[in-house]
């Protein structure tokens, strides 16, 4: 569909129609609209689809939903919170913002299922199709980040009466068999053109919701077909784009590399990330960061990790490493909006170079009582061109790109153990796109499955896929189980902390560990209840049919 969505001013008009709800189960059948005449026009079916977006956009702390989960693994800190209070308490707002939001989409999905045929004397028989087909992949992407996040969970594929109010959570088997069927079923009605600086809603999308789904639930043939969709559309509608810097910026709001992308503007919908990931310095507060372990986890540009090559050196950590790390994290003695970002407690002073001469001023970013924690900060979604002076972004949120579908591509052929060509061509084109060396042939399932869990980090950190990952592989409790570093508070390391197979380093036996601090707490991970969150509170309080996940 050629119409661009994004712009129109019925944001408002769904938010009237769609009253918010405090306890999404219980109270849906008191927020629908009270005409009987509401669905029965295009612009109204449109109205009623853009109202399904709308819960997507901005949770509490004016981050995008699914930016956030990073906050939750071992890549990424939060100032103010630890993971474990945001994804393992039952009273996080984090978690009742997902349920919540969530439930609230599905169920201006169920609406419109059940009343678009309302407008077949006005809307061809075509267009209600492609909008059911709209309303199904969101619903089903609703289910795929509630299932990602809880486990068994309701599965409500209509609207609820008032006796249907207190429902029960259902087998994960069920839903997860419900969104690939809805996917299967949407994708014949939906277009093929892929436009990715819009609201709408493609085959890709479809196709993509499918695979992460089989993906995270080891259904591994469906997650190859459904890859193999979108792969055999590889430079007609979507690409990778040729400078990986550019995804996560206001240049890849257009790029075909994206497949859906949670849409922002500067006019009426924006979020708050920069203002939050940025350096003090940079206009931000650093309340979100990465960690020490992500940066040590980067290979060389030889494709060894930094125990093992020749061309680390500890004294100058940053150089000749994979070009990604400096896309996604900013440095220590990088340029970072316009100032030199440097975070040694000792260097009082740093280069202001927004001016010409550059002049040295006092540095924020390692005076300032709360400039990053971890000495790092995020590059992605912080583009230095968005001239914005009230720390929002117009910036796209990512939820499918195309380098992720040929990584689930491959990472799903590796489990199926079907080490084929194309397994190591998906690999090697998100590798040469980053000018690293390509993966060789030749490797067993197990070698295989260390590249690809490695590759997956170095190409989505900072994106949300991190905390589901590394929960699906089952290596959470080893990752987010003891002390979170940051850098070196001044100076550097004398060498190199053990990586394992994984991409992951190991400070237990680091002699200098100590040296780091203790700044970013000490993290706890329960394996034998962790690896599901809890029911929120409020929603079992609201309705006693929801049990509770064990342990908690």
């Amino acid at each position: 569909m050629k119409t661009n969505r994004k712009t129109l001013s019925i944001f408002i008009l769904c938010s009237l129609l769609f009253v918010s709800c405090e306890s999404a189960l219980e109270k849906y059948p008191l927020n629908y609209p009270s005409t009987e005449t509401f669905l029965r026009t295009e612009i109204e079916i449109q109205m009623a689809i853009v109202g399904i977006h709308t819960p997507f956009h901005i949770f509490n702390d004016q981050i995008p939903f699914m930016i956030y989960f990073d906050t939750g693994s071992d890549i990424s800190a939060e100032r103010d919170v630890k993971p474990e209070q945001m994804y393992q308490t039952s009273t996080a707002w984090q978690l009742k913002d997902i349920w919540v939001n969530m439930y609230k989409s599905i169920s201006r999905c169920n609406f419109i299922l059940e009343n678009i045929d309302r407008a077949s004397n006005n809307v061809s028989a075509d267009k209600i199709e492609r909008y059911k087909a709209e309303a199904k992949v969101l619903r089903a992407y609703c289910y795929l980040t509630l299932t990602s996040m809880f486990g068994d969970v309701p599965l409500i594929d209509h609207t609820l009466t008032l006796d249907e109010a207190y429902v029960s959570r259902d087998p994960i088997e069920k839903v997860v068999d419900f969104i690939i069927s809805q996917c299967d079923e949407a994708a014949q009605y939906l277009q093929q053109e892929n436009q990715p600086n819009t609201m709408a809603i493609t085959k890709g999308f479809a196709w993509a919701v499918k695979a992460r789904t089989a993906l995270y639930n080891e259904r591994w043939q469906d997650a190859i077909n459904a890859c193999e969709k979108i792969m055999e559309l590889e430079g007609v509608e979507y690409i990778l784009e040729p400078n990986y810097g550019d995804i996560t910026m206001l240049k890849g709001k257009t790029s075909k590399e994206i497949i859906w992308a949670i849409q922002f503007n500067q006019d009426d919908k924006s979020q708050g990330m920069p203002s939050r990931m940025k350096s003090r310095l940079g206009g931000g507060f650093s309340n979100k960061m990465p960690v020490q372990a992500l940066v040590d986890s980067y290979e060389c540009i030889d494709g060894l990790s930094i125990d093992k090559s020749p061309l680390y050196n500890p004294k100058k950590p940053w150089e000749n490493r994979d070009p990604r790390l400096n896309h996604t994290v900013a440095l220590p003695g990088s340029i970072y909006f316009g100032y030199q970002f440097e975070t040694d407690k000792d260097s009082i002073l740093c280069w202001n170079y927004n001016q010409s001469p550059a002049v040295r001023i006092a540095n924020l970013d390692a005076t300032h009582a709360y400039a990053s924690f971890s000495g790092f900060c995020w590059r992605k979604y912080c583009d230095p061109l968005e001239l914005r002076t009230d720390g929002v972004s117009s910036i796209n949120a990512i939820a499918f790109r195309y380098a992720d579908i040929l990584l689930m591509y491959a990472e799903a052929k590796i489990e199926a153990n079907q080490l084929d060509d194309t397994m190591y061509e998906s690999i090697n084109k998100v590798r040469r796109r980053a000018n690293m060396p390509e993966i060789t042939k030749g490797k067993n399932q197990q070698e295989l499955r260390s590249v690809i869990r490695k590759e997956r980090k170095y190409e989505l950190a900072g994106e949300g896929l991190r905390l589901f990952d590394i929960r699906r592989w089952k290596i959470a409790d080893r990752l987010m189980n003891g002390t979170c570093y940051g850098r070196f508070p001044t100076g550097y390391p004398s060498a190199a902390p053990l990586i394992d197979e994984y991409g992951n380093p190991d400070y237990t036996n680091f002699a200098e560990k100590d040296k780091f601090g203790t700044k970013l707490g000490v993290r706890y991970f329960d394996p034998n209840r962790d690896y599901l969150s809890p029911i929120p509170t409020s929603e079992r309080q609201a309705n006693p049919n929801l049990t509770q996940n064990p342990g908690y």
